[in-house]
């Protein structure tokens, strides 16, 4: 992913500095826009085909055409897509399908010019793994897919899932978002919030103040017009005045409660602009962070003027925002952007791994529910295996023993209990797992292998065929674990989980940005930083030892 992430990073890095071989665009409802759903929750979209022949960017396209026309014939030839060809980008996000699980977004990138498949795929990602998904050739790395649209002027790069479904989406944008869709918005870069799709539950369930905030929020549209000054402007529309008049209190108690969360940084910032104990002058060493405080202590004055004279407007049902910044050049606007893509990248990165880890905790939550209902039925957990009643060999993991509580009933009775996991008829039942057990992070479509085990025997909360009875857990169901993400998958019908032995070193765990989750015996779940004590952590295994807990980080 880090990989993928250097590789998107560069690309628009280029695509900031590249348009020097373009002129006279045409202006046209993008191609992108037409494929974005009408039931999308949020749509961003940049004309940089415009911003390039802004006013803004004239210093960097006199600049570039100073490294001659054979450089930049060779800027063409080295990359698929040629970034010269590049119009407009769109990225779309859709609200989640199910509680607990991500959202599927996509970037569609139009082209003036057509590229071939094979060159892109290998161009895009060299790694990854080309597939055909209903009727359509995508290539795959890291849970992103890539596909060609449009003969070959059209790029689509997002959730593998969504991308054969593009085109396909029926659901008709409503209002503003309608408009929004056909490329009406008047700025260069531009985004919109559709909160149609949204279930009212979510806001209804939004703590004060921003439950007044969000009280009938209908839409939100956010625009930036780039020429020699950049012009950000935002409309956030309700559905009656009133709201729209509480929601504007509600923005000057936040401006009010900004202003003073800054008086900390604004100390730190001073310190290192103004030093008290400062004799003689800093070496050299010193500039970048010095310079860096400047700038810290320019946006933090900046900021303040802002919030202490919010520039909303209110007009009936919508509250409006313009901010228009000081007279900039491509001089700074372009390292400025490639400095903010840089810093963009690993905070979407944050988002996703914080997503996969919801998605993971949903899915913990899911297996610990399925464990109490199987309880409630038998007296007790699952055994950890379902074992031959003769012989006592384990045949098929507790994973196909909960079936039935997961709303996959039809596909339990489909297995031979008496059979072991990988004989001819269970084998094939394989292919099928849960998505439950499919892991957000680590699984790809197709995989049967999966991460969430469990640790049984030798004082661990399951033993390997029988059930465990609740009322033997005596350390409490609220400190004793009971399903776990584990770094090393198996095929999810397949018995073979984790044997506990206290007096071992326990197997590792699957990081999502450095900590991984696990269910408790009581149905909670909860995230821990690795590397996590490994005596905690067999404590917490352990079902009956009767010791106390240390607190963990």
């Amino acid at each position: 992913m880090n990989a993928l992430i250097k590789s998107i990073s560069g690309f628009v890095f280029t695509l900031s500095i590249s348009f020097i071989c373009m002129s006279n665009v045409v202006a046209q409802q993008p191609e992108d826009l037409k494929l974005v759903p009408g039931n999308a929750v949020l749509a961003v979209h940049m004309d940089l085909a415009k911003l390039w022949q802004s006013e803004s960017m004239k210093d960097m396209r006199d600049l570039l055409k100073k490294a001659g026309p054979k450089a930049l014939i060779e800027l063409e030839k080295r990359f698929v897509p040629d970034p010269t060809t590049v119009e407009t980008v769109t990225g779309f996000v859709m609200f989640p399908k199910n509680p607990g699980s991500p959202p599927e977004f996509a970037f569609l990138i139009s082209l003036k010019k057509p590229v071939k498949e094979k060159a892109l795929f290998l161009s895009a990602m060299p790694d990854g793994e080309t597939i055909k998904k209903d009727g359509i050739n995508m290539v795959v790395k890291d849970d992103i897919g890539l596909i060609l649209m449009n003969q070959g002027k059209l790029i689509a790069v997002g959730a593998p899932s969504l991308l054969p479904t593009l085109g396909k989406n029926t659901a008709p944008a409503k209002g503003d978002f309608a408009r929004f869709l056909k490329g009406n918005a008047a700025g260069l870069i531009n985004a919109a919030i559709n909160f149609e799709p949204i279930p009212k539950e979510v806001f209804a369930i939004a703590p004060p103040p921003f439950n007044s905030l969000v009280n009938g929020m209908q839409y939100m549209e956010a625009g930036i017009a780039v020429e020699k000054t950049l012009r950000l402007s935002t409309t956030i529309t309700y559905e009656k005045e009133d709201q729209a008049k509480a929601a504007l209190e509600t923005v000057k108690e936040f401006a009010k409660m900004g202003l003073a969360q800054m008086v900390e940084p604004r100390k730190e910032v001073e310190k290192r602009v103004f030093p008290k104990d400062q004799v003689g002058a800093n070496p050299l060493t010193d500039l970048p962070e010095f310079l860096a405080a400047l700038a810290g202590l320019a946006i933090l004055n900046e900021a303040e003027n802002l919030l202490k004279n919010p520039p909303i407007t209110l007009a009936r049902t919508s509250l409006k925002a313009d901010y228009t910044t000081p007279q900039i050049s491509s001089n700074a606007l372009v390292p400025t952007m490639a400095i903010a893509v840089g810093m963009l990248l690993p905070a979407v990165q944050k988002v996703r791994e914080a997503a996969q880890r919801m998605s993971s905790i949903n899915n913990l939550k899911q297996i610990a529910l399925a464990m109490h209902n199987y309880n409630s039925t038998y007296n007790g957990f699952p055994a950890a295996a379902i074992c031959d009643k003769k012989t006592g060999k384990p045949l098929l993991s507790w994973r196909v023993a909960i079936l039935p509580y997961i709303e996959e009933e039809a596909l339990y009775k489909q297995f031979k209990m008496d059979e072991p996991w990988d004989s001819e008829h269970n084998l094939k039942l394989a292919k099928n797992m849960p998505k439950i057990y499919f892991h957000p992070k680590a699984n790809k479509p197709g995989d049967n292998k999966t991460h969430y085990r469990l640790f049984y025997g030798k004082g661990a909360a399951f033993e390997l065929n029988k059930t465990s009875q609740i009322n033997n857990i005596t350390d409490g169901l609220s400190n004793t674990l009971m399903a776990v993400e584990a770094e090393e998958p198996v095929v999810w019908t397949n018995p073979n989980d984790l044997a506990f032995d206290p007096t071992k070193a326990l197997p590792k765990m699957l990081s999502i940005d450095g900590k991984f989750s696990a269910a408790y015996c009581d149905g909670s779940v909860r995230t821990f930083k690795m590397p996590i004590d490994q005596e905690i952590f067999k404590l917490l295994l352990q079902k009956s030892d009767g010791k106390p807990i240390p607190e963990v980080p």
